[in-house]
């Protein structure tokens, strides 16, 4: 999104450096003459024995790209002599996202929680927010208290701050064991949605 910065920070007015300052310039087609060689006779006023009959005689006809007055209104500064010079700001809005999933079960692949929801049962939404001191996990409160501070260091220089929010979220996993046939197996069941994940199957479904 561009917007056009308040005259306090910066606007001037410069001459149209296409016309300098004039507001038009030369025609190019007639070269500033208003008129241009006639293509029948290609100047010389006359044919075949007989005066030309498209310019009658003159050699040359009006400039039919500037009508015959030699000038144009220039492009650029569209016939006003002076162009605006401003700086435009370009806004552009980012939802910058860190997580931190604490590694409690190496049997279970992280990645794994994007596709289960759970409950949030903290949620800090404010300018600034801060880190959960007190929080009972201390590796929760370690990450909270060093994503804050990376926040702040890589965003705050370079850009604006507007909101932050700050969301502590349950997502159950449970590790269930089992005997199939005298082997031991086991799966996990996460997410409200109650998915489940494993590494291999008993056995294998065919259908013919």
């Amino acid at each position: 999104m561009g917007v056009l910065m308040p005259s306090v920070f910066y606007v001037c007015y410069q001459p149209c450096y296409r016309c300098q300052g004039n507001g038009r310039v030369r025609c190019t087609h007639c070269r500033g003459k208003g008129w241009t060689r006639c293509m029948f006779c290609h100047g010389t006023g006359h044919g075949r024995h007989r005066r030309c009959r498209n310019c009658h005689g003159g050699g040359r006809k009006r400039c039919v790209s500037c009508h015959r007055k030699g000038y144009k209104i220039c492009v650029t500064c569209t016939g006003h002599r002076n162009l605006v010079h401003f700086i435009r700001l370009t806004v552009t809005w980012k939802n910058q996202v860190s997580e931190f999933i604490p590694d409690r079960v190496p049997e279970f692949p992280l990645k794994k929680f994007d596709k289960g929801s759970g409950e949030a049962f903290f949620v800090d939404d404010n300018l600034l927010v801060y880190p959960v001191d007190g929080f009972p996990d201390q590796d929760i409160f370690e990450a909270s208290k060093r994503t804050i501070q990376s926040h702040l260091l890589k965003y705050s220089a370079v850009s604006r701050i507007l909101q932050q929010r700050q969301t502590i979220e349950l997502v159950p996993l449970t590790h269930v064991f089992y005997t199939y046939n005298g082997k031991d197996y086991d799966y996990f069941v996460f997410g409200r949605e109650n998915k489940v994940h494993t590494t291999k199957y008993p056995s294998s479904c065919i259908i013919l």
